[in-house]
């Protein structure tokens, strides 16, 4: 049996940032919540629940004494103003590369132009993006919508930090036919691109590859996709009980990745698990 564990499995930068918040937090005894859960993990999640910090729905939800922690996905400029205007104090773990987003948009919306967000308008990082600009905002999720799309003759081209390369280009390459005057930034994250390329790498080596991850976390489904593309017996798991009786014989090739929201001790027992198994 070869087993290979991903350089760039689990958190990255900015989860990382945003839950060490969170934990230094309840270690100091500070009566936090979350707006939303921090991270799109759910055994995460729990661990913070279980130390103090739990997540609510809307500031109206905020006891008083409360402080809020921001997510890592970041929010519009709404609600930091409501937070304000509520006299609820703030953490902000909004992820550094996201902010620098709000920032491009923000600047150059400022005379009315318009952003085009590359991205699924339903996630909470491109809901929070939208909300920094200033004049008409489009969210393109792929290239036929990008077709479909009346677009301006001028625009700012964004991405969501944890979409695929390709499905970025794939965009794009419509958006330079369609808009005379367009502004790129590939805003994809780093590190969300050398996960992407290694896990590419990994599930065209592997007889199985397993990606570790929450099952309502944008990237790592978009992980989980780019793995199916190459390997066959590519399979999403959340937690160690989720790894499937025989997923490999002794004399398979198996790999496995995980998501940006996926801790290293839950990549650690998913591990474990598929040795057990195998053994």
């Amino acid at each position: 049996m070869g087993l290979q564990i991903g350089k760039h499995a689990g958190f990255c930068f900015g989860v990382r940032r945003a839950v060490c918040k969170a934990f230094d937090c309840a270690q100091k005894q500070l009566p936090c919540v979350t707006l939303g859960p921090l991270i799109h993990n759910p055994q995460e999640v729990e661990r913070l629940k279980d130390a103090g910090i739990h997540s609510v729905n809307t500031l109206e939800e905020v006891a008083a004494g409360q402080t809020v922690i921001i997510r890592s996905h970041g929010v519009t400029p709404q609600v930091y103003a409501q937070c304000e205007q509520m006299g609820i104090p703030v953490i902000d773990a909004t992820c550094p590369h996201v902010a620098h987003i709000h920032q491009l948009v923000n600047s150059y919306s400022e005379s009315g132009d318009a952003v085009i967000i590359v991205g699924a308008a339903d996630h909470p990082e491109v809901i929070g993006i939208a909300g920094w600009a200033k004049g008409p905002v489009f969210i393109l999720h792929d290239g036929r919508a990008a077709e479909e799309a009346r677009l301006p003759g001028k625009a700012l081209v964004v991405a969501q930090t944890t979409i695929r390369g390709d499905r970025f280009d794939e965009v794009l390459a419509v958006l330079r036919q369609k808009v005379g005057e367009l502004t790129v930034r590939k805003t994809i994250c780093a590190a969300t691109s050398q996960r992407q390329e290694e896990a590419e790498r990994l599930s065209r080596e592997a007889d199985v590859m397993i990606v570790v991850g929450g099952k309502n976390s944008s990237n790592t489904q978009k992980l989980f996709e780019t793995c199916a593309l190459r390997c066959a017996r590519s399979i999403l798991v959340e937690t160690p009980e989720d790894v499937p009786e025989g997923v490999a014989g002794r004399d398979d090739r198996i790999a496995i990745t995980a998501g940006a929201s996926t801790p290293q001790w839950l990549l650690e027992q998913v591990r474990e698990k598929v040795e057990e198994n195998i053994r």
